[in-house]
């Protein structure tokens, strides 16, 4: 839902593994194919790779949570 929502029409997201904890694929961002991985259990987009990785918290409708920056640089850890 995140994906539909952020990018509509026509966005691509391609699922490469499933299993019941996670989620991951490739999601096409203006013109790019972008990996990512969901968390289920903690409601968690990790978007991209390196330097340009975000992670993205959203609810249990898939819209993004908190208060700062739609995509949020990934912390460190």
């Amino acid at each position: 839902m995140w994906a539909r929502d952020q990018y509509p029409e026509p966005y691509k997201l391609r699922y490469t593994q499933r299993t019941p904890e996670t989620a991951s694929g490739l999601l096409l961002i203006r013109g790019q194919w972008t990996p990512f991985v969901y968390e289920r259990a903690t409601r968690v987009i990790h978007l991209g790779q390196g330097d340009a990785a975000r992670d993205i918290q959203i609810n249990e409708w898939g819209w993004e949570q908190g208060h700062s920056q739609y995509i949020l640089p990934r912390s460190s850890k």
